[in-house]
């Protein structure tokens, strides 16, 4: 419409594909992106807080194991010394993992630290809050393979920690209380420059997804917008005017091949238009000038000559009977080409068809042999009325142009599971060769000499093509002067 040309402020306009595209491909990826980011942060998070529940249970396992295998030496030791001795035994494996501490007492009130934060974070008091029991697991012979062991999470001063309890019976009766905690500080500084390293790599791979969409697409597209360019330009005076493929037979070169088909078949179309138009002009304006000029005649001369006005009408009487006709054969073309007897498909035994042709043939022209060979179960599917004009149309070109007592020959015949084959050949004049390309042309005559003694507007193949044509079959015409023609109608087997 007019108005949507106008630039109205506010008013929504289309988006272009290109537009469309580029956004619906940044819109997905910045999606996956997103996904993948939080899929891979959340999997990272939890693998490294796991890693260090393992490493305090890994720890708590060794002190257990480093009392177990010292028993001994600790029974010799007086209770206030055993704790001392335990952490010299642990020291090599602690010195090097500065975010774990690690508390031992026993029921002597005896209490040793690793670090001087636990005297300010193991407070049972603040650590009720947390619900989770001081000593929660106990270890001995017989239930040290039976328990599974959980760690706990508590937060003292803006910081993380994890937290384990458990407790060991020596043989003497006396209980080492454990106490193991791990800062979490570093674990949460690696997953926090995880987190701004993995933004600031999906924000540059956006903006490189954002570059590579909007010049992936534009060459993409860039074929679209030259077929684009070249349709706006093509019109009916330069229907010539065709499309360059890409050279990369893809779906493009596709569109391509078929959007230069149908321009092709465009151009064929307004060439037939125009010569149908001029054809008929020209076919139409020779009888009406005839019809004029007997007018002429009988308004001078003939009206008060009988003789003279009784051949004036006869003469008008034929050019108007010719033109009657010539508008029947056009508007039968325009009907078949329209696909208006469609609806009257059915399944036909062109035998039967060609049997009835013939039949009526030997009744109607005696001055001919006409011969009959044909096959049985030659099924297709089609319009019985126009198969039998078609086949009547080319038995009456062969009438034509077969002198008396020549051969007209029908035959039937079926070459495969697909394809039946209905042939007319007759012992006439024949057809020049270089005819023979365009005899199927609307209005076209092999010789005016020929069409005046034989009488015809050139419809007649032109008609019997377009029937073969709805049938989804082909018309055949092979001649050679002076030996004869043959016509043979091709259709796909039912």
């Amino acid at each position: 419409m007019w108005f949507d040309n106008l630039n109205i402020p506010g008013r929504k306009k289309p988006l272009k594909i290109y537009h469309r595209i580029v956004y619906f491909f940044i819109l997905a990826l910045t999606f996956v992106l997103a996904l993948s980011f939080l899929m891979v942060f959340f999997f990272s998070k939890q693998l490294i807080l796991n890693e260090s529940q393992s490493t305090m249970i890994r720890f708590n396992d060794y002190v257990i194991n480093t009392i177990d295998e010292n028993m001994p030496l600790l029974l010799s030791y007086p209770g206030r010394e055993r704790l001392e001795v335990i952490s010299e035994k642990l020291y090599p494996f602690f010195k090097d993992n500065s975010q774990i501490a690690y508390q031992l007492s026993d029921n002597e009130g005896n209490v040793y630290q690793s670090s001087e934060i636990l005297t300010d974070l193991l407070v049972a008091d603040d650590l009720e809050k947390y619900h989770f029991r001081l000593f929660e697991f106990s270890f001995d012979d017989e239930q040290k393979q039976n328990q599974t062991i959980s760690v706990n999470s508590l937060r003292y001063n803006q910081t993380d920690y994890y937290y384990l309890g458990s407790y060991y019976v020596l043989e003497d009766g006396d209980i080492i209380y454990i106490q193991i905690v791990k800062n979490l500080h570093d674990s949460y500084v690696f997953m926090t420059t995880l987190f701004v390293l993995m933004v600031s790599i999906s924000i540059v791979g956006l903006i490189a997804i954002i570059i590579i969409g909007i010049y992936g697409t534009k060459h993409t597209l860039k074929p679209l917008i030259k077929i684009s360019e070249t349709a706006r330009n093509i019109t009916e005076n330069n229907l010539n005017t065709r499309i360059a493929e890409t050279g990369n037979k893809d779906e493009l070169d596709q569109l391509i091949i078929s959007l230069n088909q149908m321009i092709q078949k465009l151009e064929s179309a307004f060439n037939n238009q125009k010569r149908f138009v001029s054809d008929a002009s020209h076919e139409l304006r020779i009888p009406l000038t005839v019809i004029k000029g007997y007018i002429d005649i009988l308004s001078d001369w003939g009206k008060n000559d009988p003789q003279l006005c009784n051949e004036s009408i006869d003469a008008i009487r034929d050019e108007i009977g010719g033109m009657s006709k010539m508008v029947e054969d056009l508007l039968l073309i325009t009907r078949i080409e329209n696909n208006y007897f469609n609806e009257d498909f059915r399944v036909l035994d062109l035998s039967v068809v060609l049997e009835k042709v013939y039949s009526q043939c030997l009744m109607i022209d005696p001055d001919h042999d006409y011969r009959l060979e044909t096959c049985g179960a030659a099924f297709v599917r089609g319009n019985e009325g126009l198969l039998i004009q078609a086949i009547r149309g080319l038995i009456d070109n062969s009438r034509k142009y077969t002198p008396e007592g020549g051969t007209i020959t029908l035959i039937g015949t079926v070459h495969d599971e697909e394809t039946t084959e209905i042939t007319i050949r007759d012992s006439g004049c024949g057809i020049p060769e270089n005819e023979l390309e365009r005899i199927k042309e609307r209005f076209y005559r092999i010789s005016r000499d020929r069409s005046r003694d034989t009488g015809g507007t050139g419809l007649g193949l032109s008609i019997i093509d377009s029937i073969v044509t709805i049938h989804h079959g082909q018309l055949v015409i092979q001649s050679e002067l002076g030996k004869g023609t043959s016509a043979s109608i091709l259709l796909k087997k039912h």
